[in-house]
């Protein structure tokens, strides 16, 4: 007679059979190869973009080549390369045409033209308009007998902190955006993988076989268990090809910091997809047709969208943001928010760690929640069962 199993290996054998399933099927490898290959699209777009944003094109007719020293100077300030070219009109308007020049400077003082082919880049705009003003007021205060340099002198403002400046702040910002993108594609793409789990064997009656040797909490566990060791190998992988890439490409060159955000993002990880999948398995046994499953699950994405958003558009222009600090410690935003936070260096130890501390918390009565109307609507077919009655109901 066969022993029944018990708890632990109840729980490890779902979670063996959910994750080889998910590993050895093709969607898994085709879905890696293909996030792959996007990651190396970004990574080659931005690197492109980023060195064609900073150099240009410009030419200078015989009125204009005066100012060429001015605006060299301009162009290494902002560290920028600006090639020029010295050309008569005619000819420059060809270039412009034709691509050569990104546009051609003319005219004199009151009467300065910068032509381009259909637009002329903002960056370059100010800085040729700030050279031209730049030298027209040095002409002014020469002929009025005053001394450029000393006049600017007076007019100069110095830029100080209370805090050192942090030199890689650039960096952790690209560090915070790829934790958040990671953990938002890993949260909702196996969160949802649960829920759609969860549908599939209360819809095709193979749950009621499963629970007929396995507690309902079991089988939740382990589902959860497998999928999650599932993400977080996708998630170890996307994370080691975008930072050797990036290594590679001359991105990122903090290795220390690369290697905290991605210590950091698994931790995360982990506590997030334990809070979210028990919250989407929950929603899963609900319904009986996958057709049903996506407006269960919709009010799911908003937690998860939320955070992102805050951590992509508002953390790198206000880093400290009083709401955003406030959101990272809610602990359906922690897991985008805190990582993104810490990534960029402005969440100290001990907002990370009360963070985790309310997320394990909040773990623990979402997973006695979830499994409660695992158990009370897992067998339940037909009709969608409300969440009240899933939760005062008794299996």
């Amino acid at each position: 007679m066969t022993a029944p199993l018990t708890p632990g290996r109840a729980v490890a054998l779902v979670a063996r059979r959910e994750f080889t399933t998910q590993v050895r099927s093709k969607s898994f490898a085709i879905g890696l190869l293909v996030t792959i290959v996007i990651f190396a699209i970004y990574i080659a777009l931005f690197s492109f973009i980023g060195s064609q944003s900073s150099s240009n094109s410009l030419g200078l007719t015989s009125s204009t080549a005066s100012l060429e020293p001015a605006l060299q100077d301009a162009a290494k300030a902002q560290d920028r390369t600006l090639t020029i070219t010295r050309v008569d009109r005619a000819t420059g308007e060809a270039q412009v045409a034709d691509g050569d020049l990104d546009a051609l400077l003319d005219g004199g003082p009151g009467t300065w033209t910068l032509l381009g082919k259909d637009t002329v880049d903002s960056s370059l705009q100010q800085l040729v308009a700030g050279a031209v003003q730049q030298t027209t007021l040095t002409q002014a205060l020469t002929a009025a007998g005053q001394d450029p340099a000393a006049v600017a002198a007076r007019g100069a403002v110095t830029v100080d902190t209370q805090e050192p400046v942090d030199p890689e702040r650039g960096q952790r910002l690209v560090l915070a955006i790829v934790v958040a993108v990671l953990l938002f594609m890993s949260l909702v793409g196996y969160g949802s993988a649960v829920a759609q789990g969860v549908v599939e064997e209360k819809s095709s009656r193979v749950v009621e076989l499963l629970l007929s040797t396995i507690r309902p909490v079991h089988l939740l566990t382990g589902k959860i268990l497998g999928l999650g060791l599932v993400g977080l190998v996708q998630l170890l992988i996307l994370s080691a090809f975008f930072f050797n890439d990036t290594a590679t490409t001359g991105i990122l060159t903090i290795p220390t910091a690369a290697a905290g955000a991605l210590v950091s993002a698994v931790i995360w990880y982990l506590l997030g997809f334990f809070l979210y999948a028990s919250i989407y398995a929950a929603a899963g046994s609900l319904v009986s047709r996958q057709e049903e499953l996506q407006s269960t699950v919709a009010p799911i994405m908003f937690p998860l969208f939320i955070p992102f958003i805050f951590a992509v558009s508002v953390l790198p222009n206000d880093p400290r943001n009083t709401l955003g600090t406030i959101l990272s410690f809610i602990p359906l935003f922690s897991p985008t928010l805190m990582p993104a936070r810490a990534a960029m260096g402005v969440a100290p130890l001990w907002q990370v760690l009360v963070a985790i501390a309310l997320t394990l918390l909040a773990i623990a009565g979402v997973v006695l929640a979830a499994a409660r109307i695992y158990r009370n609507s897992v067998l339940r077919t037909g009709a969608r069962v409300s969440l009240k009655e899933a939760l005062r109901s008794r299996a």
